[in-house]
């Protein structure tokens, strides 16, 4: 456990005798960062003995969703759990407060307005309070001079609510928006504008605090995306909304980079103690700084009350509270191999070093498989798997060994639909070696990568999950599945009959009269602390009621008497819900997400010049690869022309291609693609497409090849402008044939140009459903393309370049 490792050293900087360094990002046993997965913007909270965290999901390109809360008694073993709201493409920078009455209040932003929701819980469900979900609180610009984003709340002494906002509050007359919230928190009594001269340089997300009579207005400062990020403050003893005076920087970008762009931060009160927590970018960095990681460490003030400057740390701070876990990691440190890894940043090693700032990351997205050697045998009971990203599913098997010959099934999750970190997985039995292997993700593109998997001999049962989610789509003819759930496992069909049948717009199961299915499992209890419920069909119309009834020691047992029994959205939380989220679960079904198609399929599109005589007139161009369909003009038709030795298409701007076909799921989201071309460009224009593969038009969801002069993004573009493409010496290329490869295998995106690489960088795509392919300009009619095309090929599967 961290806590043991931790407590053993001396300010972070020395592990053990035998294992004696400083703290760095990759040491086992390392503090920070605290939260395994890619998260920023952290609000910290502490409702009740329960720390919250609320924070923009990351490493999705963009910061798009869901909306989710992580929770610890202890500051150290955290679970994610997720809410329902907001229910927004973005959803960044949450806060959440409790009001004087009671209930619980989230502010967060989409660009560029605010939003604010009430919940009588700190997880949910939450509505907005104004009504429809996407009611605007705080507009852009509703102070002047104030670009809407990032909203923070204050509490001061006498109970008033401030709520804070603002980005690129860099030029001039620009500043912070601030307000005095009314008694119902729906608006303001009192806005203004706290400027850039009394807030230095700020650009973002502000967080005000009091101590000792002293207000603290803190903010980040400078890019996001690289080391320039950092945190600044200013101070005013006259009130929330100043005049404020600056007063320095408190969090940069460490020495050696590996604390790099640090910001976008809250504070946590303990005692006496103040406690910063935030983001910083990964390591090793992405492209970007879009996968964000959250830290914490110790606030200092001077006697003066100045804040004094803070290194960030590895170590971070530890525990705050007695470990809700029982026993220790047996996994932690011990022998590992796997099937593969990426490379010498992504080490086996890296899945059992109990450090959320490393990861194992497999080479491919497919079948791979990590072991681990405990060296002798022992009691295994939990398992506990923390994957890349805690909002995604993961379908995945663990065996276990005594003599790693022999393999028995652990927990067998090859079907599971459910999301969460960490996936908790019980059993009990007596082995040496355990070993996982992962068979599906949610989404294409995602590999099977590991923060950290450890093993416990106790049933460790801490981690409040959903343990059962089922409804009759989880029916297979034979049993009843619980692959929407933390247990896994199934209900068998011991005696009568079940069938599957929809009724009233709900996928259910009917249990014939006499019919009993059983679930096993050794952390049920129903003296532990849980809440069970099952939708059933009575009177004509479905009610949702407690199933407590059917819950025994070890076991679930349901059974129909003299009549038939007919339900649904049976759930088993292992915690106690409030009668809040009672009532939400009662009028809303489990969700069934299908996981990704990953029947690779080949060669996707290829059309070709060769096909053609010079001189055709062509208007359709057949298409040559496994998806059936031609490419159809929808302006005016290309000629066929001899261009330096190849035949080619002559695009003259005019000339519009749409696609008769869909392209397959296996492209969609992360997914590996290789992109092939020959284009002759006699005068580049600053943009021109060549392909748009997508149909979509959002921020990385574009595969569009470009042939143009623009320096960030002309030979390649994804809308994501850092993940794009341009190329300097593009002017040298007019008049000659391009060979054009590009491939990405799901992390690394590589682009050469007859055989000489432009292009080696990490990007994350979000590639949608394509509806379409087009030539000579993008999906959205811009762009033309004037030049020609001798061919175009792309496959959803990563082939490297080979030598010509």
């Amino acid at each position: 456990m961290k806590k043991h490792v931790l407590t053993s050293l001396l300010l972070g900087t020395v592990l053990s005798t035998a294992y004696s360094q400083k703290v760095e990002w990759n040491t086992p046993g390392a503090g920070n960062p605290f939260i395994p997965g890619y998260f920023a913007d952290p609000t910290v909270k502490k409702f009740g003995d329960t720390y919250y965290v609320y924070a923009t999901t990351d490493g999705s390109g963009a910061g798009f969703g869901p909306s989710q809360v992580w929770c610890s008694k202890d500051f150290e073993n955290w679970t994610i759990m997720p809410m329902n709201w907001p229910d927004s493409h973005w959803i960044w920078a949450p806060d959440v407060m409790q009001h004087t009455d009671g209930t619980y209040r989230m502010f967060y932003c989409q660009p560029c307005n605010v939003y604010e929701g009430v919940a009588d819980t700190p997880r949910g469900p939450w509505k907005n309070v104004l009504g429809e979900s996407e009611a605007v609180l705080v507009p852009d610009r509703f102070v002047k001079n104030a670009i809407t984003l990032d909203g923070q709340t204050f509490v001061d002494d006498d109970g008033s609510v401030y709520l804070y906002w603002g980005t690129w509050g860099i030029y001039k007359g620009f500043g912070c928006g601030a307000g005095k919230m009314t008694s119902d928190m729906k608006g303001f009594v009192e806005t203004k504008l706290i400027p850039n001269t009394e807030v230095k340089d700020f650009f973002e997300a502000p967080f005000v605090m009091k101590r000792n009579g002293i207000y603290y207005f803190m903010y980040s400062s400078d890019s996001c995306h690289d080391s320039t990020y950092h945190v600044q403050y200013a101070t005013s003893t006259v009130g929330p909304l100043g005049p404020y005076t600056y007063r320095g920087t408190i969090l940069k970008t460490s020495a050696d980079g590996t604390v790099h762009g640090p910001g976008h931060h809250s504070i946590l009160q303990e005692g006496d103690n103040y406690y910063i927590v935030y983001h910083r970018h990964d390591n090793p960095h992405s492209n970007r700084g879009f996968h964000r990681q959250v830290c914490i460490d110790k606030l200092k003030f001077n006697a003066d009350g100045s804040i004094a400057p803070i290194e960030g740390t590895h170590s971070g701070v530890g525990a705050f509270a007695k470990s809700v876990l029982k026993s220790k990691n047996l996994a932690y440190r011990k022998p590992v191999k796997a099937s593969s890894y990426y490379d010498a940043n992504f080490v086996p090693e890296y899945a059992v070093d109990d450090n959320n700032g490393t990861l194992w990351r497999p080479k491919t997205m497919g079948q791979e498989w990590i072991e681990i050697d405990l060296q002798k045998v022992e009691n295994i009971r939990t398992v506990w798997t923390q994957f890349e990203y805690g909002t995604s599913y993961y379908q995945y098997v663990i065996e276990t060994s005594v003599d790693g010959k022999k393999w028995d099934v652990f927990a067998d999750k090859r079907s599971n639909y459910l999301a969460g970190s960490p996936m908790v997985d019980f059993g009990d039995v007596k082995a040496r070696y355990v070993r996982l292997t992962t068979t599906g993700t949610q989404k294409n593109g995602f590999a099977g990568a590991l923060w950290n998997i450890k093993v416990f001999g106790e049933f460790e049962t801490a981690s409040p999950q959903l343990w059962m989610g089922l409804s009759g789509l989880d029916w297979n003819g034979t049993e009843w599945r619980n692959d929407g759930g933390m247990l896994g496992g199934v209900f068998q069909l011991k005696s009568g009959q079940v069938s599957r049948k929809r009724i009233d717009g709900q996928e259910a199961i009917v249990l014939a009269p006499g019919t009993c299915l059983e679930f096993m499992s050794p952390v049920v209890n129903p003296k532990e602390e849980h809440t069970t419920t099952v939708w059933v069909y009575e009177n004509n119309r479905w009610v949702s009621q407690s199933a407590d009834k059917y819950v025994q020691r070890g076991k679930v047992v349901i059974q129909s008497q003299d009549k038939e029994l007919t339900l649904t959205n049976f759930r088993y939380y292992n915690w106690k819900q409030e009668e809040a989220e009672k009532a939400y679960d009662a009028i809303v079904g489990l969700v069934r997400v299908e996981a990704s198609d990953k029947m690779k399929r080949g060669l996707l599109v290829s059309l070709d010049a060769d096909d053609f005589a010079v001189g055709d007139t062509v208007g359709y161009i057949p298409n040559k690869g496994v998806v059936e369909g031609y490419f159809e003009t929808q302006k005016a038709p290309v000629i066929v022309e001899e261009q330096q030795g190849k035949k080619a298409f002559r695009f003259e701007g005019e000339q519009f291609f749409r696609s008769s076909f869909t392209l397959p799921a296996t492209l969609r989201d992360n997914a590996p693609y290789t992109l092939e071309a020959w284009v002759l460009n006699p005068e580049m224009a600053e943009n021109e497409c060549v392909a748009d593969f997508t149909s979509s038009h959002d921020e990385m969801e574009k595969i569009m090849l470009v042939n143009g002069t623009e320096p960030r993004c002309g030979m390649l573009n994804h809308y994501g402008w850092y993940e794009d493409v341009g190329y300097k010496e593009a002017k040298s290329l007019e008049g000659k044939w391009q060979h054009i490869y590009v491939v990405f295998d799901g992390r690394i995106e590589k682009v050469y140009i007859n055989g000489q690489l432009i292009s080696s960088k990490d990007i994350q795509l979000l590639i949608k459903p394509i509806q379409f392919v087009t030539l000579g300009q993008n999906a959205e009619g811009n762009w033309p393309f004037s030049g020609y095309l001798h061919a175009l090929k792309i496959w959803d599967e990563a082939l490297p370049l080979k030598d010509k």
